[in-house]
């Protein structure tokens, strides 16, 4: 089967839905022998406003560990199917608009997501959805599993 793409991203946060994503782009390579990227974005969170402190670096630090350690088992799940993603880690603000950045700025032709299974709606009203924006915003093909 000829490459349908060519560089699939998978934006990664440790939910249900984006391990179910990271599962389909590993199916979906074996037969495309597509490139893929796992994403995760580590939001930078400020004490006090404006001022970031010792203990966000800390935490920041803890959380990439923490996701360096994920990453390691989806290498692994990788590794038993014969295909070998890229992993990246980065800080956002807003995940969607690093998301979309890195997908422009690195040839990105497939973008595949997964909605987390029950959101509240407290969740719907005051919290963007970086599917929702994606969606709206990538200029290639996006793929979304429930």
């Amino acid at each position: 089967m000829s490459a349908t793409f060519r560089h699939m991203l998978v934006p990664y946060n440790g939910t249900s839905g984006s391990q179910k994503a990271f599962k389909k782009a590993v199916a979906l390579a074996q037969l495309t022998k597509s490139k893929i990227t796992v994403l995760t974005c580590l939001e930078e969170r400020s004490t006090f406003g404006l001022f970031k402190t010792k203990t966000n670096k800390q935490d920041f630090d803890n959380e990439h560990k923490l996701v360096t350690q994920e990453h390691a088992k989806l290498k692994k799940y990788s590794d038993q199917h014969r295909v070998s993603p890229g992993f990246k880690i980065i800080k956002s603000n807003v995940a969607s608009h690093k998301i979309l950045e890195f997908a422009e700025n690195n040839n990105v032709d497939l973008v595949i997501l997964g909605k987390k299974k029950f959101v509240t709606r407290f969740e719907k009203t005051y919290y963007h959805s970086t599917i929702e924006d994606i969606s709206k915003s990538f200029q290639g093909a996006v793929l979304i599993l429930n």
